[in-house]
């Protein structure tokens, strides 16, 4: 990442701290919305952010290009996602392998999941570089995590993580045999710390001057 990168990922940083005294001044108001168009709502805006939010929308490809669409001239786009896969190996690679194994899932349906997650993924950035903008930054930004223990990171992913959802619909019953699946992997699951190192993927666009 060049200086003048690390310059505007600073501000971005800066501006993320400050979002609490910005939330309660006259600067800023909260909307509620479909967050896979911007583009009809607010025309011609300074700067788009999403933070871990991207990969939860339907047509994650097309709903970057039309964040870069409501760009203005020389308007700026910071975007970090998960990926489809995150780490080759730790917690959550093996939350992905169980995930390939949903009961009432065929092995085909699985495929074409996968084939369709990657099929956005593979699309980023050109799709959004067509609508105007020079790409400043495709990177892959490594998290380094830590956990007390396996327990707790078992707990955080099924009671407010990305496996809550799961425990809704399958119940309570099909989450305890998965635990028992998972937790086989760690012959002491109350030891710990558990650290790993999942990346992310950061895509930064500026709109080109000669936007219209």
């Amino acid at each position: 990442m060049n200086a003048w990168l690390i310059h505007h990922a600073l501000v971005f940083s800066l501006w993320l701290n400050d979002r609490q005294s910005i939330m309660h001044s006259d600067r800023a108001r909260a909307e509620v919305g479909d967050a896979c168009d911007l583009a009809s709502r607010f025309p011609d805006a300074a700067g788009v952010i999403s933070l871990f939010g991207l990969q939860q929308l339907p047509q994650a490809h097309l709903t970057l290009a039309n964040w870069v669409s409501t760009l203005a001239p020389g308007g700026m786009l910071a975007v970090t996602f998960w990926p489809s896969q995150v780490e080759q190996q730790g917690p959550w690679q093996r939350l992905a392998d169980l995930s390939t194994n949903k009961p009432k899932a065929s092995a085909k349906s699985s495929h074409k999941q996968s084939v369709k997650a990657i099929h956005w993924e593979e699309q980023l950035p050109e799709v959004a570089l067509k609508e105007g903008g020079m790409l400043l930054a495709d990177e892959q930004p490594t998290f380094a995590m830590r956990w007390r223990s396996i327990e707790e990171f078992w707990q955080v992913m099924t009671e407010a993580g990305p496996w809550h959802a799961r425990l809704l619909q399958m119940g309570n019953d099909h989450m305890a045999l998965l635990r028992q699946q998972f937790m086989a992997g760690y012959p002491c699951p109350e030891h710990g710390p558990i650290e790993h190192f999942p990346h992310a993927r950061l895509i930064m666009i500026q709109q080109s001057l000669a936007a219209l």
